[in-house]
């Protein structure tokens, strides 16, 4: 299905002054053979799909079975072993009598595991009337299905909000930090999962890079623009974290045979041995984020010590006591939901 697209200006800035960057194709849902042209703007840096899908048409881009919401097998055992692990490391900050929100939870495994361990105060936000089902019906959490704005989460509401892989799928990502720093209580804490622009993997798998994920992907961010993006809604960073799973490489090289030979059976075979080759691959993807340009981050930050408002016409001093935040997860984490 070819999906209706708009013209955008960047997420950050607002400019139209941007300059071509790459060019992409559905990878996950091949179908049509539809490009699509991620720009970089040329006053802040941000990497942006233009034109994007309409709000509209962008729905029929995550189907039911879409990967998030639908793991099976290996895939689903490892992801359940890494949230366990995510919710361990993260314990000091989700631990009662915290209030947590994921916004983007898919079927809510992340809230499950926060609940399983001792704090049933968990909320989330899906766009997914599927995955929301699934997250309210199956697993009986408080689950909204919709955004973050149409939940209207009381001010001041929430002591900890997670984005998993959530704040490049959406459209107007400022607005939405703005409204999280908004929910949030004075100086919560909000830590994000995201593919990193500005990463090796980036850089040398180009189009191939996983990162990009067109058109779901509206914007790709760096730790530069995230921070610009984090700091225009009063949020101040407290820590950074660059992942060293080799799983981005892995498809990476999956894509170029794809395009190379097109071949179903080879595709079959690397598709056996993907475990083997995202393992055999990781020490890659481990000295990049040594260097600190690895393929996914994690983000740490403060909410503002005041309503947004009254933030925007005082002076920034947010990052003044950030090393209890900081130290609570100092440990490399993986991204629970996506």
């Amino acid at each position: 299905m070819t999906l209706a697209t708009e013209p955008v200006a960047c997420g950050l800035c607002g400019s139209l002054d941007r300059e071509p960057y790459v060019i992409l194709v559905d990878r996950m849902l091949p179908g049509d053979g539809r490009t699509y042209r991620l720009v970089r703007c040329r006053h802040c840096g941000l990497l942006t799909l233009d034109p994007r899908p309409t709000a509209d048409d962008l729905a029929h881009a995550y189907p039911d079975d879409y990967t998030p919401f639908a793991r099976r097998g290996f895939s689903a055992r490892v992801k359940s072993r890494l949230i366990q692990r995510t919710v361990a490391e993260l314990w000091p900050l989700l631990r009662p009598p915290a209030r947590v929100l994921d916004l983007g939870c898919a079927t809510g495994e992340l809230l499950d595991a926060i609940r399983a361990r001792g704090n049933p105060s968990v909320v989330g936000v899906e766009p997914s009337p599927a995955a929301a089902r699934v997250a309210h019906d199956e697993r009986g959490l408080d689950v909204h299905q919709g955004t973050l704005e149409s939940a209207a989460l009381p001010a001041d509401s929430v002591d900890v909000a997670l984005l998993s892989h959530v704040l490049e799928h959406l459209p107007s990502p400022n607005d939405t930090l703005r409204e999280l720093a908004r929910v949030l209580r004075p100086n919560g804490t909000l830590v994000l999962w995201l593919p990193n622009a500005d990463s090796l993997a980036a850089r040398v798998l180009r189009e191939r890079w996983m990162g990009y994920d067109a058109p779901r992907h509206l914007h790709t961010f760096s730790v530069s623009t995230l921070s610009a993006s984090l700091e225009r809604a009063g949020f101040g960073v407290l820590d950074v974290r660059h992942e060293w799973i080799g799983l981005e490489w892995s498809w990476g090289l999956r894509y170029w045979v794809r395009d190379r030979w097109a071949s179903e059976r080879a595709d079959r075979w690397l598709a056996r041995l993907h475990p083997l080759m995202t393992a055999a691959l990781t020490p890659v993807a481990a000295g990049a984020a040594a260097v600190r340009h690895g393929g996914r981050i994690q983000v740490i930050a403060r909410a503002p010590a005041e309503a947004p408002d009254q933030a925007a016409a005082g002076s920034s001093s947010s990052l003044a006591t950030t090393a209890a935040a900081a130290s609570a997860s100092r440990a490399s984490l993986r991204s629970p939901n996506r």
